[in-house]
């Protein structure tokens, strides 16, 4: 039994995804990559010819998500 002060509980920023996401996309991971995605696309302040862009490194990435290969 997991108690309630378990560091598997939420005691950070969670990462959320919409069900219905990981069913179109068959793929919960990919779920959870596009959500964090457009998370950091809708905060960035770059910006191309009108188009708003994020880059993370590999190590960047792998902090998001750890459980990941």
């Amino acid at each position: 039994m997991i108690s309630s002060s378990s560091r598997l509980l939420i005691n950070e920023n969670p990462l959320q995804v919409l069900p219905s996401l990981a069913v179109a996309l068959k793929n919960i991971n990919e779920a959870i990559i596009l959500q964090q995605v457009q998370y950091w696309v809708n905060r960035s302040e770059n910006e191309y010819a009108g188009r708003k862009w994020v880059y993370n490194t590999i190590d960047q990435w792998k902090e998001q998500f750890p459980w990941l290969s």
